[in-house]
């Protein structure tokens, strides 16, 4: 699981959809997951391939038009796919019994395990959602995955600043230009190239160069640098071309840096650890210890989501120019 909660929904009443899944969204994004629902009614000849792919989960209407819960749930068993599965009914004791397949004498013939049941009624069927989110949020949540969920999302974020720049280079005209290589060449540059140079000049002289030239860090274009000329691309686009941002990213590395990047170097560095019962890492910023746990997560999701919209807008102003 990324940031992208899955769901398959099968419902045959249109009509039916749009609320439900108004509330499905503000369900899933209290946990700072974006939602992505695929809507079908059962019927169509691409369910099957459909069933196949990687959802965190399939709801089901369980009197669809021309089939019926068990028989899509026993297809999902031949596939081997075990997402959870939550039906609905309008008649919730006919529904249960068809699927678990309860005899005359109430006794469950065939059990089927990954699935859950509700009413159909909203006030019944919403608040069971949100238990089963909830629950499979929980689940997958392991520490490690909420962690590489994070580096790779940032290293997403690099690969999207390296073609903003490229674009820039190619777009841009040449007074536009000028006034970025003069930018980096003044301000990135040229203070790197004096501070690379002192640096070295210290290793060179000190007896312990192994520790020394170990500890040193990267002075070429490192994140905060790239995210500087990003900023002044984004200057660029909102005076010159209409780019409209929120105003906090006027200062864009700033942003970048202290919602982002201090605690992903934090994260790569930091060490697992137990803290009342359950599983954390254990970080450092600015010489203080950070404990990585589901809130601190749930807060860096945020913070990837609202980061990610900006930079999709800004790479997506060049298709204009």
């Amino acid at each position: 699981m990324n940031i992208i909660f899955r769901v398959l929904w099968f419902e045959d009443e249109v009509s039916w959809r749009p609320p439900s899944e108004r509330k499905m969204k503000e369900i899933i994004e209290e946990h700072n997951l974006v939602p992505e629902i695929i809507w079908k009614k059962g019927d169509e000849n691409d369910t099957e391939d459909e069933l196949k792919k990687d959802y965190d989960l399939i709801l089901m209407d369980y009197e669809l038009r021309g089939t019926t819960g068990n028989t899509l749930i026993k297809k999902l068993r031949q596939l081997d796919i075990y997402t959870d599965v939550l039906f609905y009914s309008g008649n919730l004791d006919k529904m249960v019994k068809a699927l678990y397949n309860i005899d005359e004498n109430n006794c469950v013939v065939e059990p089927v395990d990954g699935i859950y049941f509700s009413d159909r009624k909203r006030e019944e069927l919403y608040p069971k959602l949100q238990r089963v989110v909830d629950k499979i949020v929980r689940r997958i949540q392991d520490i490690v995955s909420l962690r590489g969920v994070v580096l790779d999302n940032v290293s997403g974020f690099e690969s999207q600043m390296q073609n903003i720049l490229v674009l820039a280079i190619n777009k841009f005209s040449d007074a536009q230009l000028e006034n970025l290589n003069n930018y980096a060449k003044n301000k990135l540059v040229t203070p790197s190239k004096e501070d690379y140079v002192r640096k070295m000049e210290e290793i060179e002289s000190n007896k312990q160069v192994l520790r020394a030239i170990v500890e040193a860090p990267d002075y070429l274009l490192d994140s905060y640098k790239k995210a500087r000329l990003i900023g002044r691309v984004i200057k660029i686009l909102t005076s010159e071309y209409g780019l409209i941002l929120d105003e906090k990213y006027s200062k864009f590395a700033d942003v970048y840096f202290n919602e982002i990047i201090r605690y992903r170097n934090a994260l790569g560095h930091a060490m697992r650890s137990n803290s009342n019962d359950r599983e954390v890492f254990v970080g450092e910023i600015d010489r203080k210890p950070v404990i990585f746990n589901e809130e601190l997560f749930r807060k860096m999701r945020a913070s990837i989501n609202e980061y990610q919209k900006v930079i999709d807008l800004v790479e997506d102003t060049f298709n204009d120019i």
